[in-house]
């Protein structure tokens, strides 16, 4: 029992915080019949498996003071949803004017299912409690049989028609070029497909039951278990196309650390420069788009205070040597680039140098461009021996004038 409870209860928790948060997120659009149809889907998902825990039957079954009432109010919920869920579908299938058409008789349909079922219900004599096997010890009565047969057909057709469209919506050009939204209506056809089968094993031992065969019971008290987990597929559903493409790639994650990686040593030569505008925003000491954004701004910065001390010969010696070795023209700039920022670094407390035509100075002109560059200008201040020998020319320079 306690593992009964254990599921039930947890998932229905997790269905309520998606309703929860479905009703804050879509609040101003309330009057939109999509958005009443899948807060409706969240609604009766997640009260339909919290109510089903055993705890919650006994508690139920107490307060109305009517024996096994759990069991119509929690199948009165799945079957709400298996209607709401379907209608949904539907509405993001086809416009408005025409889902409505459709979406029409099926609250009508759902809605005299419902009734039938309770009718059914105060027919039946089911003054005994069942928490957990309700359908098999009552099953052979022809009231609650038929009950349970309405019940679950209603459920499978209705989580059936669910799972139909969405594989067929996710298919369509128009949302698949929209690959978070396909891959979301894929997981709410898989969401659909674990009350189908719920239904069609419940159906399976209600007619082994009418033969006589009562070993197939087993699979009546596993099923709902089973039905509880669409709970999962429908939160990943839900959220694959709100979040999805929020999410950076983890291809793009791994490749902003590796540049941050690479501009590290090239930061902490500048930082003193101005160490004052370094930076982490709370929070993002993980955040490898954020940091490398701050390196490079603080890059950049440091860049131009440093730009009045920029040798002309420095410059002129880099770019001559780095021709001289065939460099590609990019790796030219980053050399000739290094070798100044190695040059005013050092010597930044000194009277400024002869400054570089503002021509020559070479900004990244996109975010991705920007990162490349300054890459390869971190790598040239580190290795290359270009920028050693522009530098040790200043400093040879500057010895003889001394």
């Amino acid at each position: 029992m306690a593992i009964f409870n254990l599921i039930y209860l947890s998932c229905g928790i997790v269905g309520l915080l998606l309703l929860a948060y479905k009703i804050r997120a879509l609040w101003s659009s309330w009057g939109s019949p999509r958005v009443v149809a899948l807060i409706s889907t969240v609604f009766f998902s997640a009260f339909a498996v919290l109510f089903a825990a055993p705890a919650n039957i006994t508690w139920i079954n107490w307060s109305s003071g009517v024996p096994n009432f759990a069991a119509l109010l929690v199948y009165g919920l799945v079957v709400c949803f298996a209607g709401a869920s379907f209608s949904l579908v539907l509405f993001w299938r086809y416009p408005a004017a025409l889902a409505w058409q459709r979406v029409r008789l099926i609250v009508v349909s759902y809605t005299s299912i419902v009734a039938a079922m309770i009718v059914l219900f105060f027919k039946s004599e089911v003054d005994e409690e069942r928490q957990v096997d309700f359908d098999t010890f009552y099953a052979t009565q022809p009231t609650v049989a038929l009950f349970l047969f309405i019940y679950l057909v209603a459920t499978g057709v209705g989580c059936g028609g669910q799972a139909y469209h969405c594989w067929q919506g996710a298919r369509d050009e128009a949302i698949s070029a929209r690959p978070w939204l396909a891959r979301g209506l894929r997981w709410y056809c898989f969401a659909g497909l674990f009350p189908v089968a719920f239904a069609v094993i419940k159906l399976f031992v209600l007619m082994m039951d009418w033969a006589g065969e009562r070993s197939f019971d087993i699979l009546s008290l596993t099923a709902p278990l089973m039905a509880s987990l669409s709970m999962i597929p429908l939160v990943i559903a839900m959220a694959l196309p709100v979040f999805g493409p929020r999410r950076p790639s983890p291809s793009l994650w791994l490749r902003r650390w590796r540049t941050y990686f690479a501009l590290r040593p090239l930061h902490r030569a500048l930082v003193h420069v101005n160490p004052g505008i370094v930076l982490v925003a709370p929070g993002k000491f993980l955040n490898p788009h954020h940091r490398v954004r701050r390196q490079i701004i603080e890059l950049n910065d440091w860049r131009w205070a440093l730009t009045p001390y920029f040798d002309l010969s420095v410059g002129e010696t880099a770019t001559s040597l780095a021709r001289q070795a065939s460099l590609p023209k990019d790796e030219v700039a980053a050399v000739v680039e290094a070798a100044q920022l190695r040059a005013a670094g050092s010597g930044c407390r000194r009277t400024p140098a002869k400054r570089r035509p503002a021509s020559e100075i070479v900004d990244g002109t996109d975010l991705a461009a920007e990162h490349d560059r300054w890459v390869r200008i971190s790598r040239a201040f580190q290795h290359s021996p270009i920028v050693d020998a522009a530098v040790a020319t200043r400093v040879e320079a500057a010895g003889g004038m001394d």
